[in-house]
């Protein structure tokens, strides 16, 4: 059990600071419309959120469009969703 854990937490050590950044996020925005809001609404706010921050990123030339980062910023709805349901 202590070698699951550790290998665990190993590999939530190499999650790069920007992915961990678009799950923080995420999750500071999808609380409250999971919370306040239909299933609906959350995963398309969320939905449209993750991907037009990649959309404005590439128009902005900031940083190239990244499915992982819209997966990393829409992740927290899922877990929160599951959450709320259970």
């Amino acid at each position: 059990m202590r070698d699951a854990v550790r290998l665990l937490f190993n590999r939530m050590a190499q999650i790069p600071k920007d992915k961990l950044l678009h799950f923080f996020y995420g999750t500071v925005l999808a609380a409250p419309v999971v919370i306040w809001g239909s299933l609906i609404e959350a995963i398309g706010f969320m939905l449209f959120i993750a991907i037009g921050k990649e959309i404005i990123d590439a128009e902005l030339k900031l940083s190239p469009p990244s499915i992982l980062d819209a997966l990393f910023t829409f992740a927290p709805t899922v877990l929160l969703i599951l959450v709320r349901v259970c």
